[in-house]
């Protein structure tokens, strides 16, 4: 059978959802025949029904369907290389719930992090239980660490319960402090203020909370470069996750967080201006041209393709302009970072690495939902704290 042609699979997509799901492969590729279309395969009409019950009315490639399906903002922490996990060695209780069925278990955590842990099994009729259970990813989980005593509930993110010993990743509900397992020094922490603004008056919950949400994403990246590097000292330090003290979102949005003092002042946030109104002004630039391809006049022409031209490079200057930005702020972490943490192993080419996985995303994306300011303030005397460096 030949491949399908987007055009192919969307047609029989349509036909499918139109019988309501209530047709077989063979009758779609019947109506395709029929209408003009090539024939598609078992895997593209089993993904039909998988966008049928997720509830779509439109055809979404098998590829999309499933990035999106995994790019869950709030789930999937234990698949993001921001957290890392820590070789540990925990005596753990676990119960495994699956369906009506409960399994009581014993074994050790072998890796911890914020974000979950790695369980090893070794009792034979412990792993045989296990294996009768079929513990699959998104069964509940309660995990006891014994020598701590701690509880936390999660859910299964990968299993092997053929091997022996029996491993099985979880991942937490949400976020978890891990000073309790002397990762590293707890890092002190205080409560700092930022103001973000921008020309975009748009106050729609969509674009709110796209710059919340970025906002916060960046504030995690910084914590997750501090991380990297505190635990790279002869002393190690841990960053605890943030505690949101305060949000008003109304234009200018104003963030109080409990956050560590390292984590705050490893950024420049004078330089982060620059970046944020970079990233905004790219996609205007890049509107103006294609606005101004659209409205070619017999008798305009001569100025019109000038007037292109001059955007061509207006929009050029800007992304120069925006690659520069972010060199200048990766510079200037990079030596706050050295000034921070004295003596890590870190290279400044991993530490570079970092910014540009953790940090510079959120900024760009900060920056096309209209914000172009964040002012970091002391909370106590309210300066504006945001141009030291």
């Amino acid at each position: 059978m030949a491949n399908a042609t987007p055009r192919d699979t969307r047609a029989g997509f349509d036909i499918f959802r139109s019988a309501g799901g209530e047709i077989s492969l063979d009758a779609v590729n019947s109506g395709l025949e029929d209408a003009g279309y090539g024939p598609v395969s078992p895997r593209t009409y089993a993904h039909y029904r998988s966008l049928l019950a997720a509830g779509f009315e439109r055809y979404v490639s098998i590829n999309r369907f499933d990035v999106a399906r995994a790019a869950t903002p709030f789930e999937n922490a234990s698949a993001s290389p921001r957290y890392a996990y820590t070789a540990m060695d925990v005596g753990v209780r676990v119960i495994f719930a699956k369906s009506n069925r409960l399994l009581e278990t014993f074994g050790r955590a072998t890796e911890v992090g914020e974000v979950g842990a790695v369980l090893r099994f070794d009792d034979p009729d412990v792993v045989e239980g296990l294996r009768q259970l079929k513990p699959q990813p998104g069964d509940m989980v309660t995990v006891r660490y014994l020598e701590i005593g701690r509880t936390e509930d999660g859910r299964v993110v990968d299993a092997d319960a053929k091997s022996t010993p029996a491993v099985i990743e979880i991942e937490y509900a949400h976020l978890l402090s891990i000073a309790s397992f002397e990762v590293g020094q707890p890092l002190a922490n205080a409560e700092a203020r930022f103001v973000l603004t921008g020309p975009v008056s748009d106050q729609t919950l969509d674009v709110t909370s796209r710059r919340i949400y970025h906002f916060f994403e960046l504030i995690e990246g910084i914590r997750a470069l501090s991380n990297r590097v505190g635990a790279k000292q002869a002393q190690p330090v841990y960053a605890e996750p943030p505690v949101l003290r305060s949000l008003s979102v109304a234009s200018p949005a104003d963030v109080v967080l409990l956050l560590a003092q390292q984590v705050q002042d490893l950024i420049p946030w004078a330089l982060v201006g620059g970046v944020l109104k970079a990233a905004a002004a790219l996609p205007e630039k890049r509107k103006q041209w294609y606005e101004g391809t659209g409205q070619k006049k017999a008798n305009q022409l001569k100025a019109h393709e000038l007037r292109e031209k001059e955007l061509e490079v207006e929009l050029k200057d800007l992304e120069v302009a925006q690659a520069k930005q972010e060199v200048d702020l990766r510079e200037a972490i990079l030596a706050r970072v050295r000034a921070t943490f004295v003596g890590s192993e870190m290279g400044d080419e991993e530490l570079s690495r970092v910014i540009d996985e953790f940090l510079v995303p959120p900024l760009r994306s900060l920056g096309r939902a209209g914000i172009d300011s964040v002012v970091a303030g002391d909370l106590e005397t309210g300066d504006d704290v945001s141009g030291v460096s």
